[in-house]
């Protein structure tokens, strides 16, 4: 009697383990042809995560379109001769030409200003940064003012000034006078100052 319980107790534990597999064999399936080897297939798990990648690949791109278009814009000085005096002074001006152009008042500068190249501007401690500058000098006081236009990373123009008096006994630093914003990855280029 043991014997048949036990075989009893075995046969309903094949039946429920065989009734857990809700999936029909291959050939039973509607619509699919028998297999001709049984091999286990990972296919399905591969295709989703080809999906998912595929999707979060597509998302970004319009993002990188939009961060691959870039402006030009063309910076240049213009200086203005004031009225003749002794005193005379220059209106000088930045103007940026591209798809939003400006003319920004910089101020009046004694005399004629003296736009800087790389080599003048290093000796006279200009910034090693800067995109282009200048320098005004009044020999009646023997102050010079020094101006000078930097871009900060594609995303604005920065104008920073310094008076140095002609006995000073230390240079004084740059300060900023002005931040001119532009639009996103602006490209800059220098255009030779207009006289």
């Amino acid at each position: 009697m043991m014997k048949f319980s036990s075989l009893t107790t075995l046969a309903t534990a094949v039946v429920l383990l065989a009734g857990c597999n809700q999936t029909p064999p291959a050939a039973e399936q509607p619509g699919t042809a028998p297999a001709a080897t049984t091999a286990p297939t990972i296919e399905a798990p591969a295709a989703a995560a080809a999906d998912t990648t595929a999707a979060a690949a597509a998302t970004p791109a319009p993002a990188l379109a939009a961060a691959a278009t870039t402006e030009t814009v063309a910076v240049s000085f213009r200086f203005k001769p004031g009225a003749a005096s002794e005193d005379r002074k220059t209106a000088a001006h930045l103007v940026l030409k591209g798809a939003k152009p400006q003319d920004i008042d910089l101020g009046q500068f004694s005399g004629k200003p003296d736009v800087v190249d790389k080599e003048k501007a290093k000796l006279a401690g200009f910034p090693s940064d800067m995109l282009m500058g200048f320098r005004s000098y009044d020999p009646g006081s023997g102050t010079s003012y020094d101006l000078a236009v930097m871009n900060v990373g594609g995303r604005l123009l920065r104008v920073v000034q310094r008076r140095v008096e002609e006995n000073a006994d230390k240079i004084p630093e740059f300060q900023t006078s002005r931040e001119i914003p532009l639009p996103a990855n602006t490209v800059v280029e220098v255009v030779a100052a207009k006289k």
